[in-house]
């Protein structure tokens, strides 16, 4: 199951990279604790509760670009129907 949220983070990341750049888009990922980011958007580890990771991460972007974030987080979810977001 982590790894099917490492790949929806990874997949949210590099949409981010495409939109904000890599230098706004990883830096905003690198501020949740628990996750591990390459410089070219890839997750290498998630340490914690991976849905409050994947929750925060999207919090970091949706506080950037707002419903521009909310619609990528949306089409990146959609591809992986095991994956919930918390409230």
């Amino acid at each position: 199951m982590d790894s099917q949220y490492q790949n929806v983070i990874t997949d949210l990341i590099k949409k981010q990279i495409v939109m904000l750049g890599p230098n706004v888009a990883l830096a905003q990922a690198r501020k949740v604790g628990g996750l591990t980011v390459d410089d070219d958007g890839t997750v290498t580890a998630l340490n914690g509760n991976p849905q409050e990771i994947l929750t925060l991460v999207a919090k970091q972007y949706m506080a950037l670009s707002g419903q521009i974030a909310q619609m990528t987080l949306d089409s990146v979810i959609a591809k992986y129907p095991g994956v919930r977001i918390l409230p």
